[in-house]
């Protein structure tokens, strides 16, 4: 699959000694929470993000040529149980994740822009307790899941309205059902 990569970033890839580092970007109801798998904060885009080391680990992410929904999880290794509540109150389904793949150069400098590999929406959280830390696994969907989701729609007057406020195409589908109508001649 075609990749808009820069200039900068096919080299560093074919470099002899490659550098990769991720980026992961979670909407939370506290707010955006902005991590890195490196140590200490590191600058782009304008914002910190914060260096989680190796408490921030990634699934593996999948990519076919087919239409598919595939998801992956960001796992926060080590959290204190005494968090685990915070961590469950702050999460809500729908909310976005980003995960970003960057490369950095000799002189540990960020070369040009960190590319986005996952965009998805936050599906389910699951904590794995141990005796003092615990792992928290966030699972994201890609948005691609929505394709398989039915639609539903009504033939009501409250989902037209719904839909076209003020419309009254569908006013008296409720009266017309138990209305018995004689064809013919009477």
């Amino acid at each position: 699959m075609s990749r808009d990569l820069s200039a900068g970033v096919i080299s560093a890839i074919e470099d002899s000694q490659v550098r990769p580092f991720y980026l992961f970007q979670g909407e939370f109801v506290s707010g955006t929470v902005r991590a890195w798998n490196g140590i200490g904060d590191l600058s782009w885009n304008s914002q910190t993000w914060g260096g989680l080391g190796s408490f921030l680990s990634f699934s593996s992410i999948e990519e076919t040529s087919d239409v598919k929904a595939a998801g992956m999880t960001v796992s926060l290794n080590g959290m204190l149980s005494a968090n685990i509540s915070l961590a469950l109150s702050d999460c809500r389904q729908g909310y976005s994740g980003k995960i970003y793949l960057g490369f950095f150069d000799t002189s540990n400098a960020i070369i040009s822009s960190p590319y986005l590999i996952f965009s998805g929406r936050l599906d389910t959280v699951s904590i794995d307790e141990g005796p003092d830390t615990s792992t928290v696994t966030l699972n994201y969907e890609s948005r691609l899941i929505d394709l398989q989701r039915t639609r539903e729609i009504r033939y009501t007057d409250q989902e037209q309205q719904r839909m076209f406020s003020g419309d009254l195409g569908l006013e008296f589908v409720a009266d017309s059902q138990d209305k018995t109508l004689t064809w013919g001649r009477g």
